[in-house]
């Protein structure tokens, strides 16, 4: 089923609360990355590693957020009986960032060997309950507030401009962890970084938002009306497959960074911001070409770059050699500025205005479940990799280990092939253009690129 254009309907945003909405959705991400980036990545992974976590350990400290968001159908059933989303994001982002003020605790928290480490697995668990559910309400609620014709533009720009700030919140982060001793440098920033999730929901309160269209739907419809979708499914079973095929590897390359490469915090900042500058460049050009061509071609494109050529940037490194460690930053950004507002627009096209809240949190669930699956096999299999892993050559269990998820990654766009998009131009079509493009010497003027028609508008007049 096809989005409608949210600006028509009466009980859409009217345009200038829009405009002002997705202003100030730009400030309050940039106090959510500091959030983001200060209870993940490095800084999440180098505090459980001096509280002791072992691989089987650090593979569930990143798979289970993911977990938690099969709390999402929930979510959305309470926000449609409460008439408001924003009210429960809110409240959901409130609790689940302020968690994080546990965190720092654990440090000299009284508890026996691998004690501490599992009780930072267990925050991490709970808080990700909660923000995993404001997510999902916010991502349908955005869906309603930026005009579709825009979407690929807005969403490109911000994922550029978010990007800039995480690297300047990793940069703070990386001289901070290197120049203070342990605990006390990751108890400061997971301080920090709670207190900026909280004002990061402050600001959220202050968003406006587009009243509800459809009725309320039972528990058991909110999870049944989008399964029974035929596009939708197809759809799911794309990006249930790309969360487990990430998630195989996506545990394992800062500890292989941090343990295996040597690399220090300062360094592994240095990599997140070389990612960043090239993100605010390459993602507003990917979102503008998403609007052009569509979302499908470019994620086919992008997901199977991210299965050759950034693994292959990760293997050929080595310690005291970090020139492909650099490289890999660049394709980081040319591949994720282009799969992560990929599939967040494609799955708001593949939904419809009526009750968009229950296709969100059902596409979220099934994902989170997903990447969980494989987040918490990529432990065992890591283990299993080092027992048949010679010790001694530049081979390590790791190369196995990004080898299988790429092999994956590289297959994605099989599943994407099934997925209907309005207006969207085959891939072999757009690679065909863009050879011609960039051919020297060629004879025939090219025509403009062609802009997709809009959807029609369309609801669910399915029994609810």
């Amino acid at each position: 089923m096809q989005d409608s254009a949210p600006d028509t309907p009466s009980d859409r945003l009217p345009l200038a609360l829009a405009r002002r909405t997705m202003r100030l959705s730009m400030y309050e991400g940039g106090f959510a990355m500091f959030f983001i980036n200060w209870t993940s990545g490095s800084v999440l992974t180098g505090y459980a590693l001096h509280l002791g976590a072992s691989d089987t350990a650090l593979g569930l400290i990143a798979s289970v957020p993911l977990l938690a968001q099969a709390i999402s159908p929930v979510a959305a059933w309470l926000a449609a009986r409460r008439g408001s989303r924003r009210t429960t994001a809110v409240l959901c982002a409130v609790v689940g960032r302020g968690l994080w003020l546990l965190t720092p605790l654990l440090a000299v928290a009284p508890l026996p060997g691998e004690g501490r480490a599992a009780a930072l697995l267990a925050v991490v668990a709970v808080s990700s309950l909660f923000i995993a559910a404001n997510g999902a309400l916010w991502t349908a609620w955005m869906g309603d507030v930026v005009p579709w014709k825009e979407r690929g533009r807005y969403f490109g720009l911000r994922t550029g401009v978010l990007g800039v700030v995480g690297t300047l919140a990793n940069l703070l982060a990386g001289f901070w962890l290197d120049r203070v001793a342990a605990p006390l440098n990751f108890q400061v920033v997971l301080t920090v970084a709670a207190v900026m999730g909280l004002l990061a929901a402050v600001l959220l309160t202050r968003h406006d938002e587009p009243g509800l269209s459809g009725t309320p739907l039972k528990m058991r419809r909110t999870i049944s009306l989008p399964l029974g979708d035929p596009n939708f499914r197809r759809l799911l079973a794309f990006a249930v497959y790309w969360q487990f095929a990430v998630l195989i590897a996506a545990p394992f390359v800062l500890p292989y960074f941090l343990t295996h490469l040597h690399m220090s915090y300062v360094q592994i900042a240095i990599w997140g911001t070389i990612s960043a500058v090239a993100a605010f460049f390459l993602a507003p050009t990917w979102g503008r070409l998403s609007d052009r061509v569509g979302n499908k071609p470019v994620l086919a494109i992008s997901t199977f770059l991210a299965g050759t050529l950034l693994p292959v940037s990760w293997m050929v490194a080595s310690p005291g050699v970090l020139w492909p460690i650099w490289i890999s930053a660049v394709v980081d950004a040319l591949v994720w500025s282009a799969i992560n507002p990929g599939i967040f627009n494609l799955s708001l096209a593949s939904t419809p205005v009526s009750n968009r809240a229950a296709f969100i949190a059902v596409f979220s669930a099934a994902t989170g479940l997903s990447g969980f699956v494989g987040g918490l096999l990529s432990g065992p299999l890591l283990e299993l990799y080092r027992a048949v892993t010679p010790q001694t050559g530049a081979w390590t269990p790791y190369h196995w280990l990004f080898i299988t998820s790429g092999v994956f990654r590289m297959l994605a766009w099989t599943l994407l092939r099934r997925v209907e998009e309005n207006g969207a131009w085959r891939t072999r079509a757009l690679l065909s253009e863009t050879r011609q493009r960039i051919r020297p010497g060629r004879q025939r003027a090219l025509h403009p690129w062609k802009v997709r028609p809009r959807p029609p508008e369309q609801h669910d007049h399915r029994e609810r």
